[in-house]
């Protein structure tokens, strides 16, 4: 390989080459070149991949790879979506590495017919049938039968084509594999490893010893017998045309394996990282060999494979004519109807970002919820969702809808429609939520993503409205295709669950590393050597419990008046009044609804007005709770009623929007369960504050303070000292 510093535009590049596991794929992808370029100048911010550049036979490749350790669907979406951003010219991918061969089912008497270590396995849909599928993704029926449904997009017309020449070509003696693994020699790693090393062993006999012993202790008996491959053959590159599966997982289970190959149609390869290249673009998946995908996996054939792949991506693309590829369309964005701009300082959430990735990638018309305490960041972690995956899959139409009220709901259907250019959307008679919801349930018009914001108060979406005779519920204008997904976002556990059952993602708290970023990314340049004094910024996330809003909230306070952390930490513990008037302050946030008011102590008062209209229990439980300490609350000492259910409710509706917790028994002293071995509660410190306020804005303070008084004397017997222990360690000072 020639080396040249010629350097081209992001505009220049037609191909891109991704191989996922740097240390692996990477450097026989290079050896492919004809030349490198200097990569071209891109922007950074958004884009911090680092690529390859360069030129195969007249081709402009782009190489990309993801960083080490970090493999999987999930990061080759990650991967790829800035990538074809950087590259918007890309019109043709291939994914090049190493995978799992799964031996086909009836053996072959042509010894170069069946799978062995270091053939090259490559996405073809021979049968009609897609050339890679999910094997993950499906339905369980009766008898046993697995239907899969997450089937991913076969590659571009030009590479099958050329696919099928470069076949014929092999057949007739007309490859020139040999010439492209010349240009791996000098590699040691790349070596034949060996006949003695390609052993297929029964799919339910386990490995013995330690991984990577190269089944020194493995029984020989338990081989599977095939013809065998004659000496020669180690200097030819071997290749199948066939099925691939893709999914989440390394598989090392041979019994596994064949129920994922019977399970796909015979799919002769496993691996990890189709499905997230395809969530931007159909790629062209070919995978050298390099393990059965059993207990026995080890590393020997792993460069080989991987040499042997990277150099049929070669011979096919030289099979390519480059002007074919330069006049391919490029991709047609999708509808997009997201009301916020990106969200600038997002930070983390990496495990939920990856769910909700997961989620979208399954379509099949699936749901999940995010729920948790207001201000905890569920509208951000949607709204990023929207942005990475329109990243990643720009064809893809989104649309955002916020259930704040029922008018709000229908205002965005309106608006979707007239994005959609339904001609009726202008007759304010015509029912424009359910011809929205015809056009996205028809499966012809493709993939969607729909979020619906808001759906904190399930009687917007659930009670019926009468108009003209007909009974309307929101709920039902949802659209339903097997291309489309819904994501909700609400503050309760039980709207959660009825929107989306068990599909739910619960969104606690920031982490230390996460509340240190955002807090970091939201200080003012004058503030930011304020971080360097650990122990402050710590006690400064503490006190505001690690909760977004609060810290944004409160770092907005502070760069507008140009005081220190230290100095709010005192102002905000100096007495309750400062504090909970801190909570009350405004800021302006893009990323939130207009005509709404964004301070954490409003954030909650919401909430609570929608429990003030539900359980008046739940209400008296929080006001007494609020003239005691908030901590390890006895269910005792909590208000009676003679109705069990009605107390299950009201608590119930307490935890639902996180308001309170039940303390697990591995949070409490040993001596805290010994003198109260009930049930114990706590309130969020913030809530606590938040509620101690409101009762004394509405003149209820007094009032809740007398009765949480005779509730104590009434509970505490007159010289029972270990109750009275343990319910005056409750007691607001």
């Amino acid at each position: 390989m020639a080396s040249s510093k010629q350097q081209l535009y992001c505009t220049d590049y037609h191909v891109a080459w991704i191989c996922s596991i740097a240390d692996i794929e990477l450097l026989p992808a290079r050896l492919m070149l004809d030349k490198e370029h200097a990569t071209p100048p891109y922007d950074t911010h958004y884009d911090n991949n680092t690529y390859v550049c360069g030129m195969i036979n007249g081709h402009a490749i782009v190489i990309a790879t993801c960083p080490h350790g970090e493999t999987g669907n999930v990061n080759a979406g990650r991967l790829t979506g800035p990538m074809f951003k950087t590259f918007p010219n890309i019109r043709m991918t291939v994914l090049v590495g190493i995978g799992g061969g799964i031996p086909r089912s009836i053996i072959s008497e042509d010894p170069l017919q069946n799978i062995h270590l270091g053939d090259v396995v490559v996405g073809w849909p021979g049968d009609g049938k897609h050339a890679c599928v999910y094997y993950s993704r499906g339905r369980s029926k009766a008898n046993g039968q697995f239907e899969i449904v997450g089937t991913i997009p076969n590659p571009d017309w030009r590479l099958i084509s050329a696919l099928s020449i470069l076949a014929s070509d092999h057949e007739l003696g007309r490859t020139k594999f040999d010439d492209q693994l010349a240009r791996l020699r000098g590699y040691s790693k790349f070596v034949y490893p060996g006949l003695e090393h390609d052993r297929l062993f029964r799919a339910e006999y386990q490995h013995i010893g330690e991984y990577g012993s190269n089944c020194a202790a493995c029984e020989k008996n338990e081989l599977i017998r095939r013809p065998l491959r004659i000496e020669k053959d180690k200097s030819k590159l071997v290749f199948h045309r066939g099925r691939i599966a893709t999914g989440n997982s390394v598989i090392q289970d041979g019994q596994l394996r064949d129920q994922i190959s019977a399970r796909c149609g015979e799919a002769l390869c496993i691996e990890m990282e189709a499905a997230g290249v395809n969530m931007n673009r159909p790629c062209l998946v070919i995978r050298g060999i390099s393990d059965y995908a059993d207990t026995h996996k080890n590393d020997i054939w792993q460069s080989y494979a991987a040499g042997n792949a990277a150099a049929f991506t070669r011979e096919l693309l030289c099979r390519i004519q480059p002007n074919s590829i330069n006049e391919m369309k490029g991709v047609i964005e999708g509808p997009w109807f997201v009301p916020f701009s990106k969200p600038p300082f997002f930070v983390g959430r990496e495990t939920e970002l990856a769910q909700l990735s997961s989620h979208v990638l399954s379509e099949d018309c699936q749901r999940i919820a995010i729920h948790g305490l207001g201000g905890c960041g569920k509208t951000a972690l949607a709204l990023q969702c929207a942005y990475s995956t329109r990243q990643q899959q720009p064809n893809r139409a989104i649309f955002w809808v916020p259930v704040i009220s029922r008018e709000s709901f229908e205002q965005a259907f309106r608006d979707i429609g007239k994005l959609l250019q339904i001609p009726e959307t202008t007759d304010e008679k015509v029912d424009i939520k359910g011809l929205v919801k015809a056009k996205l349930s028809d499966e012809s018009f493709g993939q969607w993503l729909m979020i619906v914001d808001n759906a904190d108060d399930v009687s917007i979406l659930f009670d019926p409205l009468e108009e003209g005779g007909i009974t309307d519920r929101l709920i039902d204008c949802l659209p339903h295709s097997r291309k489309g997904s819904i994501i909700f976002t609400t503050r309760t556990r039980e709207a959660a669950i009825k929107l989306a059952e068990s599909n739910v993602i619960l969104l606690g708290k920031l982490n230390d590393q996460e509340a240190k970023e955002m807090l970091s990314r939201r200080l003012s340049q004058e503030h930011q050597h304020q971080l360097e004094d650990g122990k402050t910024v710590y006690e400064f996330l503490n006190m505001l419990t690690f909760l977004a809003l609060a810290i944004i909230q409160a770092v907005a306070f502070i760069n507008t008046n140009g005081i220190s952390l230290s100095e709010y930490i005192r102002i905000f513990r100096e007495n309750e009044e400062y504090a909970t008037d801190l909570l009350n302050k405004e800021f302006q946030d893009q990323s939130r609804y207009r005509d709404t008011r964004n301070s954490v102590a409003t954030t909650w008062y919401i909430s609570f007005e929608q429990i003030r209209k539900r359980n008046k229990l739940a209400v008296a439980h929080l006001s007494f709770m609020a003239c005691i300490v908030n901590s390890n609350i006895p269910a005792s000492m909590l208000i009676p009623r003679p109705s069990k259910i009605e107390q299950i409710e009201a608590i119930g509706i307490l935890t639902a929007y996180a308001f309170v917790t039940e303390l697990s028994t591995q949070r409490r002293t040993q001596l805290e369960r010994i003198q109260s071995p009930e049930k114990a509660f706590e309130v969020h410190p913030l809530v606590h504050l938040a509620m101690r306020g409101w009762l004394k804005a509405h003149n209820q303070w007094a009032t809740w303070v007398e009765k949480t008084s005779l509730r104590l004397v009434d509970i505490i017997p007159y010289g029972d000292y270990n109750t009275r222990e343990t319910y005056f360690k409750s007691i607001k000072k």
